[in-house]
């Protein structure tokens, strides 16, 4: 299983899971972690926590490969 997570302070953007048009910006406040994204482009990528949705860009979120975080691509 795949692990991933966003560092505090990261700007990104959050929506209501049933509400997909009305994306808000956000700025994280703590350590995110996720198991799986949502959705990937080249630019973004989409994780579910709860009934939140969260868009962060590719280059803010790590992904833990087994022996230590590196930054996803």
């Amino acid at each position: 299983m795949q692990s991933f997570r966003i560092e505090p302070g990261v700007p990104c953007e959050i929506c209501k899971q049933n509400d997909r048009q009305h994306w808000r910006p956000y700025q994280t406040t703590k350590l995110n972690c996720f198991s799986e994204p949502v959705s990937r482009s080249r630019i973004s990528v989409t994780f579910r926590s709860g009934r939140w949705l969260i868009r962060v860009k590719i280059r803010d979120v790590k992904q833990f490969n087994g022996y230590r975080w590196i930054a996803m691509k």
